[in-house]
């Protein structure tokens, strides 16, 4: 092999190389939407705790959840909606646990976008333990500020909504 050739590989394979790592940011929306650790609530005191505190549930929304609703709570426009300021998130916890556990289809409209999607149900995949543990991480981080979900909430909304398929929007916001 000629030694231009060498040179010539070399440069090609470094170029490729830096352009990947470059580009790992391209798996969020934008670069801007990346993991924002900082953000999330350090206090940890309750069940999940905050990623800084080291809560189990960071470690299983980053399992579960984050590959739709992304590291940084935003979701993806258009097609996942946002956790980091949701009004289901915050509010009465019964609502996230339905979505949870028993999925959600149908559109729905958040930060001016319409999303007409569907979240599988995760009750036959998640304890009460692991699902209350990653509420009470959605309601502290990005900005949220709820009070923690304990597993006896999600035990029984897990046992009021047994049998019952995905949630819409319009049956969430009825009481359970």
């Amino acid at each position: 092999m000629y030694p231009f050739m060498r040179v010539t590989i070399g440069v090609v394979v470094t170029c490729i190389a830096v352009i990947l790592v470059q580009n790992l940011s391209g798996f969020w929306v934008s670069p801007q939407d990346g993991p924002d650790l900082k953000t999330a609530v350090a206090d940890g005191g309750a069940a999940g705790g905050g990623a800084a505190a080291g809560g189990p549930g960071a470690d299983l929304f980053k399992a579960n959840c984050a590959s739709c609703h992304q590291p940084s709570g935003k979701g993806i426009p258009g097609t996942y909606p946002p956790l980091a300021g949701s009004a289901f998130a915050q509010g009465d916890p019964t609502v996230p646990a339905r979505i949870v556990l028993r999925g959600f289809q149908g559109k729905i409209e958040r930060a001016g976008k319409t999303i007409n999607g569907v979240m599988p149900p995760l009750a036959g995949v998640l304890s009460d333990d692991d699902i209350a543990n990653i509420l009470t991480y959605v309601r502290s981080s990005w900005g949220n500020t709820a009070d923690a979900v304990d597993a006896a909430t999600v035990a029984d909304v897990r046992a009021k909504t047994e049998g019952h398929g995905p949630n819409t929007e319009a049956e969430l916001q009825q009481a359970l």
